[in-house]
């Protein structure tokens, strides 16, 4: 009865654990990449397209939270910035089955200065 139960447990839990990896990546940045999003899930490129052309003007710390909710995004990612100038972060997002990619400029950065730390 025991082995029969942790066979269930294990089965659900691969079960759930496949339902929630993306099951498609697309690389915005790439040419191309947002035509073959319009043929191939034309559901998501209003979504997409403004996700893209508003998470610039956000701040850094409440894109993530932003995608999420105004989306139903899964999964939202915007904190690996760049120390570039203009700064530029990694936009990460998944809807339904797709995994969205993207750098994007970010224009409403804050700069702050921190004390160095001493070990």
């Amino acid at each position: 009865m025991t082995r029969k139960l942790a066979l269930l447990f294990a089965g659900a839990m691969l079960c759930a654990s496949a339902g929630a990896e993306p099951r498609r990546q697309v690389d915005l940045d790439a040419p191309g990449a947002l035509e073959q999003v319009r043929r191939e899930r034309p559901a998501h490129v209003q979504a997409v397209t403004r996700i893209l052309r508003e998470a610039p003007e956000r701040k850094p710390q409440a894109i993530a939270g932003w995608v999420r909710t105004a989306f139903d995004a899964r999964m939202a990612s915007a904190m690996l910035i760049k120390t570039s100038y203009p700064p530029r972060a990694r936009l990460e997002f998944v809807l339904d089955d797709t995994e969205y990619r993207a750098l994007v400029t970010l224009r409403n950065v804050e700069p702050s200065l921190s004390p160095a730390v001493h070990p």
